[in-house]
């Protein structure tokens, strides 16, 4: 449904929003307690906080499957003027509007991708994922999938052997460390959430610290190059800083990143194995936490959960044997509710809400069965009741939050009849006593 992408846009792009602040806190205190190779890693809070918002979550309560005959013919009627809501045509709206923009800046990256991959000529392979190339201006790693270094035709020229020997270190780490492809990631991420502009710093952050992290990495194990990295850094700076636009996603030597930072970086000892052990312990856990509460917190932020309490009862009209059946589960607003098995219930109600900012329902079956629709206060109860797989009849009630309605139905030959009392709510304490309850049991 239309409204379900518009919420799920809404609920991944907060979830990245906290995830990116989150890890704008954190980076600094953790790369002076672990390094910044360590504190690299926070970036992974950004796509697991998304994913985890996307996760069902579990109510605690589960429904007992309700058998019932087929061949029902429903009396029950509801007396309510239909309200008519221009949402849904707002969201669509919306919707479409983020698909074209969003196509624009995917159309854009690829074509300014493509640009600067011709821009480079022929590669001239020289070596084990070392190419030259005659339209390279600085060294880089390009790639997503299958990394490469690409060297300018004057790169001995430029640097001392000390130099270069740092230098094809450092961009060989982007290729090691798969930095393209997480770029890559990045960028698709932003062209989906151009309408966050959190997205753009967070782009700019990322490769912020990819440089950093692979700093640490080459001089981890030439401690004693530091003035000669520190000189390399210098000399890329004399290149024309434009050309820096023209390469939109992958790693190169003269970056965008501030030079002072780079440089104070250097000059910081690298940590010892303990407190590198201590730091990465550090990123797991505000990696575990933020998720969990972000995942677990959907209970407490959805307002559209509705706790469903049925009771069917069956009367005999020959024997006058009467049955009874009752479950009770929570949903969210237009979610139908299946067994252990993911099947649906052969009785079930389906609640729905009335429309609010942010929370549109596609009332299209629901007009063409001429319901009425609820309004702020009111439960829409869509209801089904099925046999050996097959839907026989859809009786629908509106009742109050948190009040009672009644639907009865009876069987054509007229020896059957049913009547289900149905209670929903919305009520936070309501649903909380629930989930203590059926987890007590």
């Amino acid at each position: 449904m239309v409204a379900d992408v518009l919420h799920a846009l809404i609920a991944t792009s907060l979830a990245m929003s906290v995830a990116v602040l989150v890890v704008r806190l954190a980076r600094k205190p953790i790369r002076s307690i672990a390094g910044v190779q360590v504190a690299y890693g926070l970036w992974f809070l950004v796509p697991v906080m998304a994913t985890v918002t996307l996760l069902p979550l579990p109510s605690g309560i589960e429904p007992v499957h309700v058998a019932l005959p087929a061949q029902l013919t429903s009396s029950a009627a509801v007396n309510i003027s239909e309200f008519v809501s221009y949402r849904t045509m707002l969201v669509r709206l919306l919707v479409a509007v983020w698909a074209i923009v969003a196509f624009g800046f995917f159309l854009l990256t690829g074509i300014r991708q493509h640009i600067f991959l011709r821009s480079l000529g022929p590669l001239l392979r020289e070596g084990e994922g070392l190419y030259r190339a005659p339209g390279a201006v600085v060294p880089m790693a390009i790639g997503a999938w299958r990394p490469k270094v690409i060297l300018p035709r004057d790169f001995e020229y430029r640097y001392s052997s000390l130099e270069c020997e740092l230098i094809l270190a450092h961009e060989r780490a982007h290729a090691a460390r798969r930095d393209m492809a997480a770029n890559t990631i990045a960028s698709l991420l932003v062209c989906l959430y151009w309408f966050n502009p959190l997205m753009y710093l967070a782009l700019a952050w990322l490769r912020n610290d990819q440089e950093l992290a692979c700093d640490a990495l080459v001089l981890s194990t030439r401690t004693d190059s530091r003035s000669n990295y520190a000189n390399a850094l210098l000399k890329a700076q004399l290149t024309d800083k434009s050309m820096s636009l023209r390469y939109p996603i992958h790693c190169f030597w003269h970056s965008i990143h501030p030079l002072k930072e780079r440089i104070y970086m250097l000059k910081r000892p690298l940590p010892s194995r303990s407190r590198r052990v201590a730091g990465v312990a550090s990123v797991l856990a505000i990696t575990g936490i933020a998720s969990y509460a972000a995942w677990a917190g959907q209970s407490s932020a959805d307002s559209r959960a509705v706790l469903v309490n049925l009771k069917v009862t069956v009367s005999d009209s020959k024997t006058n044997e009467v049955k009874a059946l009752a479950t009770q589960y929570l949903v969210k607003s237009g979610e139908v509710i299946k067994d252990a098995k993911n099947q649906p219930l052969d009785f079930a109600c389906t609640p729905y809400l009335s429309d609010e900012p942010g929370h549109s329902t596609d009332w299209s079956d629901q007009r063409a069965r001429n319901i009425p629709l609820p309004v702020p206060g009111q439960i829409l109860l869509d209801c089904s009741i099925q046999r050996d797989g097959s839907v026989v009849e859809r009786p629908a009630v509106i009742i109050g939050d948190g009040k009672s309605g009644v639907i009865e139905t009876r069987e054509r030959d007229g020896v059957h009849l049913y009547r289900v009392e149905v209670t929903a709510t919305t009520s936070p304490d309501a649903i909380a006593s629930a989930k203590a309850k059926a987890g007590a049991k």
